[in-house]
């Protein structure tokens, strides 16, 4: 009902979507609170059909009841106003030459705008799915049952060409939403008629939208963005070379929003993070919780005695995923990860099982473990219910290979592999006078880092680092932090450049020399370098 230029935004979505004279049927509720929508189509004289509320695929089937099984139905919804008849008909004769059932625009793979999507289908397939659907996703979200169950077919618009535009957003979700397609049909003379590929173009040159997405990674249909945003500097100081502190809460949520419109997917965080649990909550208002998955750790329960009864485990577990579930703002956590890996076994497993009852009782989604040292990432992936690994990981960490943790990773394709401490804490891109070793050592790398970096023509040793760990196909993303947007904008334009080539990966092990254990891992740094190792 909310107007963009002179329309009620379903109404323009009807009008655009039946400007090449396509047959419309506007598919609505039988719901007292759909009448005034249905009465605004009645005085347009669009053909509307009013059905259940919450069963919107039997709603569709009955719609089309009049339409042979071979008629193509095409499914476009009321907050997505982009799509015209030509963007129609270029799916139709799609699916037409596909010999598919069910054809799609998908996203991202798709390169259109997040929002810009139709779906078409034979009208015998939306039948077979109202007779087989049974669940309540499938029910309300119509197509579900037909993409999981019929022959189906991707489809790209041939008008794009390699043209990538993935990293924009056209739906209608929230209010920012809103705003963003009002300032899209803003000025238009013909908001009706205007083409699809012209409003997208128009879409990509505004002020404030994003010009790229990070790449991405596709691992059992979810998408993850293979940069991850680690928030602990948004929450505490942190970091041997943080050399501007914690940014004001209003610069963190805007560096959080950037991330996320980039393509980042995941945001770390955890209850030892100072408050950054409390950023993101103030972040991730409107659409924006939809976009991300925010993976949380548990509380390092470092008060937690090693005699605690049960009762008393379950007490403090219950306290840490309280108290994030309230800062975050939700009821149900994605992915909570134990912060120590001792975790899963110590107090006679009483964390442990106390987080799987948590997640049976769906208050939390996925479960996993930060590592610190190889043997613990064996050891957790021959448990099954992990699903998450995080792990220390950069271009002097030879531990992992050594290991076989790649090899372990290969059996267990179910699992995501988050690598952290791709810069030491940026020790890797400062002068060798900070780093926690030798000098003699420090030097010595520091030198050999930068002439990788100009024989393999990278632009910096941070864009060599960066691109070492994300060329690992067994990462899955690399948990990057900063202090600054300026940090967070050259990031993830970093991200966006070539990956190592096999033959530099090779040599990067070859020449690299082997870092002592005492610079890998925080922890053992002197007190002279000491912060939080988490």
């Amino acid at each position: 009902m909310l107007p963009i230029g002179e329309y009620p935004s379903a109404l323009l979505a009807a009008l655009r979507a039946g400007n090449a004279g396509h047959e419309l049927i506007v598919a609505t509720s039988d719901d007292s609170s759909d009448d005034a929508l249905a009465e605004i189509f009645r005085e347009k004289s669009i053909r509307t059909f009013r059905g259940p509320l919450e069963d919107v695929l039997r709603r569709y089937t009955l719609a089309a009841s009049d339409v042979p099984d071979k008629s193509i139905v095409v499914r476009i919804t009321g907050d997505n106003i982009i799509p015209d008849g030509s963007f129609i008909q270029d799916l139709i004769f799609a699916l037409e030459n596909s010999g598919a059932e069910y054809s799609s625009h998908v996203w991202p793979s798709g390169r259109l705008p997040y929002g810009l999507v139709a779906e078409a289908f034979r009208a015998r397939a939306l039948r077979k799915a109202d007779a087989s659907a049974t669940s309540q996703y499938d029910r309300e979200h119509v197509t579900s049952w037909l993409a999981r169950n019929c022959l189906a077919a991707a489809h790209t618009p041939s008008m794009i060409r390699g043209a990538d535009y993935s990293h924009l957003r056209c739906t209608i979700d929230d209010n920012e939403d809103y705003a963003r397609i009002c300032r899209l049909f803003d000025g238009l003379a013909d908001p009706v008629g205007t083409g699809w590929y012209e409003l997208i173009r128009k879409l990509s040159g505004m002020p404030g939208e994003p010009r790229f997405r990070v790449p991405y990674k596709i691992i059992s249909g979810e998408v993850h963005g293979e940069l991850a945003l680690g928030t602990v500097q948004l929450g505490a100081e942190y970091g041997i070379a943080n050399r501007t502190g914690k940014p004001r809460c209003s610069v963190a949520v805007e560096m959080a929003r950037c991330a996320i419109a980039h393509g980042v997917t995941a945001l770390d965080t955890a209850r030892d993070y100072g408050d950054s649990e409390q950023v993101l909550g103030n972040a991730l208002t409107g659409a924006w919780r939809s976009r991300v998955e925010v993976i949380t750790k548990l509380d390092p329960l470092d008060a937690l005695q090693r005699d605690a009864s049960a009762e008393q485990v379950r007490a403090e577990v219950d306290a840490s995923v309280t108290s994030s579930r309230e800062a975050l703002g939700v009821q149900r956590l994605s992915t909570v990860l134990l912060h120590n890996w001792e975790h899963h076994d110590s107090h006679r497993g009483h964390i442990w099982a106390r987080l799987k009852e948590l997640r049976t009782a769906e208050t939390i989604g996925k479960l996993g473990t930060s590592v610190y040292e190889p043997s613990e990432a064996v050891a957790a992936l021959r448990d099954p219910e992990i699903r998450h690994l995080q792990i220390p990981m950069n271009i002097l960490d030879w531990r992992w290979r050594v290991a076989g943790v790649d090899r372990a990773l290969s059996e267990r394709p179910d699992v995501v592999v988050h690598g952290r401490s791709a810069l030491l804490q940026g020790v890797l891109v400062n002068s060798p006078e900070i780093w926690p070793a030798s000098q003699s050592y420090a030097t010595g790398c520091a030198a050999v880092l930068q002439h990788l970096a100009t024989e393999f023509e990278r632009e910096s040793v941070l864009d060599l680092c960066f691109a070492y760990v994300r060329s690992q196909p067994w990462i899955t993303a690399v948990v990057v932090g900063c202090e600054t947007l300026e940090q967070l904008e050259e990031n993830l334009r970093l991200f966006c450049l070539p990956y190592l080539t096999p033959e530099q990966l090779a040599e990067v092990d070859r020449v690299v020399p082997g870092a002592p254990e005492e610079l890998l891992n925080p922890s053992l740094w002197k007190p002279l370098h000491e912060c939080s190792a988490r």
